[in-house]
């Protein structure tokens, strides 16, 4: 009988080992807003260099419990893996920094794309995308009102 006790408890620590080992990938893009359209463009450009916050807040005690940074690679892509379920918090990927002086501006509520990093989520694999995250350039393009009139969605047809 003190076997068997045994072999449940040893086979409970190494499940418990197993789930403390999930670890997620963060994927996402950060770009210039050429038009200041507030989306992507076909004008927008990615940013290599930019530097984003992945963040989890905890739900009860709004304490940071978590907070890694990455810098993005050519085409303004980042990847970042965060260790650990975070059932009991709010996770965000913020925008920090641009590498280009003429494309900084962060606009409040398009700096951040929330993101779940749980297993009990729904999602089959543990890759999380972010949306895209942008910052304005300083001037719009040539051309930007042109474009953003052919974005234009209350014509008729």
């Amino acid at each position: 009988m003190a076997k068997i006790h045994l072999h449940v408890l040893a086979a409970f620590f190494i499940l418990a080992g197993a789930a403390a080992a999930v670890e997620f990938d963060v994927e996402g893009r950060v770009y210039c807003d050429n038009c200041r359209a507030g989306f992507v463009t076909n004008v927008t450009e990615y940013i290599e260099g930019a530097t984003v916050r992945v963040e989890c807040i905890h739900f009860l005690n709004q304490k940071v419990e978590h907070s890694v940074e990455a810098v993005t690679t050519a085409g303004g892509f980042f990847r970042v893996a965060i260790p650990n379920d975070h059932e009991e918090e709010i996770c965000y990927v913020k925008l920090v920094k641009s590498s280009r002086a003429d494309c900084v501006e962060i606009v409040p509520n398009r700096d951040q794309a929330r993101i779940l990093l749980t297993e009990n989520s729904g999602q089959t694999n543990n890759v999380r995308y972010a949306n895209a995250l942008g910052f304005l350039k300083d001037e719009a393009l040539p051309g930007c009102a042109e474009l953003l009139k052919a974005y234009a969605l209350d014509e008729e047809y």
